[in-house]
């Protein structure tokens, strides 16, 4: 059932004005233009940004973090870590030399300070030229921190926003499966692909909540990293954005049979068609 509801609307159309019209997220970034919206970096920033207890360090030249800060402005109804903006600021010296020693010493000073659940580490372009090896030295602050430190490949000249989306989604897999799921029941969902812009998803989760329906995890809008490590107890993903989330749903639907629907919460009668699609689901698993 997910994965035919999923490649039915995977390809967005929008129909507004005189014809319909496709959603570009698939564009190729020209290196060096920043006022275009379409690098990798930028995607996997749109993605994770949200999660409101992570760090998230870039590591690369300033203007890449001040590229992106604040994004979109997704609302928290608690930490707002992720409303800083953090970077290693490589310098002409760095980029000879390399950054890791620089990206070690700034982990370590970050993470004490603010005592974040997790921290994302996004690769730019000027990363990606050097060779600094973003593994290794996030494997080694999280043995030595106790948290996890996870890289993003995101440099910024390999493709498109849409790969900006893949690398977010490969970043945030790493941490699911690795929470406990005890208590999740057996009617529960995860909302992926909102990011709480105006605060709209505390309201999508209070429909789902007066439905008897368990939220997990937000995907990211008011995201916890606790919450998205035991994501993969849930008994349905719920994709509102098919770009940015998709390839999350699908490996979650791979690796832990968790099924996957797309929806729309734009306007009453999308709204309303997204709740009777859940309904209509666990209708139908537990009849």
């Amino acid at each position: 059932m997910g994965a035919a509801l999923l490649k039915e609307r995977e390809d967005q159309v929008h129909v507004k004005g005189e014809k319909p019209f496709n959603i570009v997220c698939n564009k190729d970034s020209l290196a060096g233009a920043v006022s275009q919206r379409a690098c990798v970096f930028c995607g996997s920033r749109v993605v994770l940004y949200p999660i409101a207890d992570a760090l998230h360090l870039v590591h690369g030249p300033i203007g890449c973090a001040v590229y992106t800060w604040d994004i979109r402005g997704a609302l928290s109804s608690g930490p707002e870590l992720h409303r800083l903006s953090f970077s290693t600021d490589l310098q002409e010296k760095d980029v000879i030399f390399g950054g890791e020693k620089k990206l070690r010493r700034a982990l370590l000073e970050l993470i004490a300070r603010h005592s974040p659940k997790a921290a994302f580490v996004y690769s730019t372009c000027i990363v990606g030229i050097i060779g600094d090896d973003l593994e290794a030295v996030c494997k080694a602050v999280a043995a030595e921190t106790g948290i996890p430190v996870i890289p993003v490949q995101s440099e910024g000249f390999k493709g498109n926003k849409r790969a900006g989306y893949q690398a977010a989604c490969e970043a945030m897999f790493r941490l699911i499966g690795t929470g406990d799921t005890a208590g999740i029941s057996k009617y529960s969902l995860n909302i992926l692909g909102d990011f709480n812009l105006a605060g709209e998803i505390w309201m999508v989760r209070e429909y789902y909540e007066r439905m008897g329906i368990q939220v997990v995890a937000n995907i990211t809008g008011d995201g916890r990293v606790d919450d998205i490590c035991r994501a993969h107890g849930a008994a349905l993903n719920v994709v509102q954005c098919s770009g940015s989330t998709m390839q999350l749903a699908k490996m979650m639907e791979g690796k832990y049979g968790t099924p996957a629907i797309r929806v729309s919460y734009f306007g009453i009668e999308d709204m309303s068609e997204a709740l009777y699609d859940i309904a209509r689901f666990f209708k139908k698993k537990y009849p």
